[in-house]
């Protein structure tokens, strides 16, 4: 997924003559905090309301604040892990996006870029999530497939947490059935450590759950 096709058509833009009353209120009607300045197709840069409550004198035009350009957008060729890079960082309802000649094309919100992590990961099938801790060093995306597949189920979705400081790391991994015992009972064989599971069910989970205990003390023995 690029940011080209992530634009959302709903984003309102802001002139150089809009007063920052106005601009507040765009902001309001649109549930985002901050909102592009273009002028033509001149990316001018990114306001945010912070900026202007700092200022104070709502009915100044927001061409005489200083707005910030700098790092403050994606190119519409970027994938969407950028985005969410840019959008992370800078703590930005929505990231505007140029093309390389530096025109305008629009802007990305938030809940757009919430839509298509959704779909990376699979999120509406059915089916069971798994977590993992592995050390670093052992981590083996082509193991924890096998595994998966060794027990008949398919990954429709695994990412990956790293924890500063640590030489472990998380990997969680969606699988695309809800009876995953089996699934567990290998990763276990494996020396995995299975920090937690979520399936289809809270009576499903609960049941899982007393059968996991009941193996690692097995394991244990």
């Amino acid at each position: 997924m690029i940011a080209e096709g992530l634009l959302s058509n709903v984003v309102p833009l802001l002139k150089k003559n809009d007063t920052c009353a106005q601009a507040l209120g765009w902001m309001d009607l649109f549930r985002v905090s901050h909102l592009p300045v273009v002028e033509g197709s001149s990316y001018v840069g990114l306001l945010s309301d912070e900026i202007m409550y700092a200022h104070g004198c709502l009915n100044d035009p927001i061409n005489s604040l200083e707005i910030p350009r700098e790092s403050t957008f994606v190119y519409d060729d970027m994938h969407i892990y950028h985005v969410i890079e840019v959008a992370s960082s800078l703590g930005l309802s929505i990231v505007p996006v140029l093309s390389r000649k530096e025109v305008y094309q629009g802007a990305i919100l938030l809940s757009d870029i919430l839509h298509s992590v959704e779909k990376m990961l699979c999120v509406d099938d059915a089916g069971g999530i798994i977590v993992l801790e592995v050390n670093k060093i052992d981590y083996s995306l082509a193991e924890v497939a096998q595994i998966v597949e060794y027990n008949e189920a398919k990954v429709l979705s695994c990412f990956v947490t790293c924890t500063p400081d640590s030489n472990k790391v998380d990997i969680t991994v969606k699988v695309n059935t809800p009876r995953i015992e089996p699934i567990l009972d290998t990763f276990v064989r494996y020396r995995y450590v299975i920090k937690s599971t979520f399936v289809l069910g809270e009576d499903v989970n609960d049941e899982l759950r007393d059968r996991y205990g009941q193996l690692i003390k097995f394991m244990e023995m």
